[in-house]
């Protein structure tokens, strides 16, 4: 796992402190997918995610595109 997704794991897991329930629902998608290793994949398309979008929102699941 490289920097970048050590610091959003960290992020994620800071804001379980003051979640609420949808939150907690997202930041465990999140993890989950860190660990299997589809963080960065879009579950929409199948293509990367841009790894600044993924900084701005580390929840999310979608690229760019997919979430217009």
């Amino acid at each position: 796992m490289d920097t970048t997704h050590v610091q959003i794991r960290q992020q994620l897991e800071a804001q379980l402190d003051h979640p609420g329930r949808l939150e907690v629902a997202a930041i465990r998608v999140a993890l989950a997918r860190l660990e299997n290793g589809t963080y960065t994949e879009c579950c929409k398309c199948g293509k990367e995610i841009d790894s600044r979008r993924l900084v701005a929102f580390p929840t999310t699941t979608t690229c760019l595109p997919c979430s217009i």
